[in-house]
């Protein structure tokens, strides 16, 4: 059974490996989404990124879902503040992973609500970016309300293929 909570301390093997993960499935379709670094992310590098994450959301300037089933982390939502000048703390950017294997099985649905529940307070807007030939992650976030308002031509590069982002949006209120 799925079970959607807050991030905890104690996740830290499940998300570096559901981060591994990713770059794997990128090895296999380059057409599924980004990532920060050209290699999966040392031990040590993740443990840089995870303390960061936890020490903005003690600041308030960031929430974290993950999704749980059988004990193993399938997916994760974090929703962290678009900068850090005070003027740009009132949008939230939204990075979403789930495990391979637990896509299209309402991981990403239980993920999404449970995460922007906890923007309330923190953010006015959410905002995204995503592929266009990412349609599953695109209906996802439509069916949460989340509506597209542009296109950053050229804004992502794998290999020497370029490719554009539709930037995507959900006011919280």
């Amino acid at each position: 059974m799925m079970r959607v909570r807050p991030v905890a301390w104690t996740d830290f093997e499940g998300l570096y490996a559901l981060r591994v993960n990713r770059y794997a499935e990128i090895e296999k379709d380059p057409n599924y989404g980004m990532v920060s670094n050209p290699a999966p992310p040392t031990p040590g590098e993740f443990a840089t990124w995870f303390g960061g994450l936890h020490r903005d959301i003690l600041e308030g300037k960031g929430v974290c879902s993950v999704a749980e089933e059988d004990g193993r982390i399938a997916g994760m939502c974090s929703i962290r503040a678009e900068g850090t000048a005070v003027e740009t703390r009132h949008v939230g950017n939204l990075g979403i992973e789930v495990l391979t294997g637990f896509r299209s099985s309402g991981v990403g649905s239980a993920l999404l609500p449970h995460a922007l529940e906890g923007c309330r307070g923190r953010f006015e807007e959410v905002h995204l970016s995503v592929l266009p030939v990412n349609e599953p992650a695109r209906h996802l976030y439509e069916k949460f309300g989340f509506e597209a308002y542009g296109t950053s031509p050229r804004a992502f590069r794998r290999g020497g293929t370029y490719h554009d982002f539709i930037q995507m949006r959900k006011r919280i209120l």
